[in-house]
């Protein structure tokens, strides 16, 4: 993976929709059919929590993926929306 430092002000993403691991995150729940905790996918990105949160927030607000609450638990599942199939697709051409 390419990384680069770039200057920007607190909150700018400049002009980027995506990043690598957006596609990262997107590539991984699209390769398993089964819906990782936010936890899981955390760990095997292993990344800070709060690095993760602002992908997987973002990736959300975009309609990339889903959120889905476990009754009776504290936890979340994160999985793939239809629009997310949809825009991996268009990365593997």
């Amino acid at each position: 993976m390419i990384t680069r430092s770039i200057k920007r002000t607190r909150g700018e993403r400049s002009g980027v929709l995506l990043d690598d691991v957006d596609l990262i995150i997107l590539k991984i729940l699209n390769k398993s059919n089964k819906k990782y905790s936010i936890m899981e996918l955390n760990k095997e990105l292993n990344m800070s929590h709060v690095s993760f949160k602002i992908h997987f927030r973002r990736l959300i607000n975009l309609g990339f993926l889903e959120k889905e609450r476990v009754e009776k638990q504290n936890k979340y599942l994160l999985g793939l929306t239809k629009k997310g199939k949809e825009l991996i697709k268009l990365f593997k051409k």
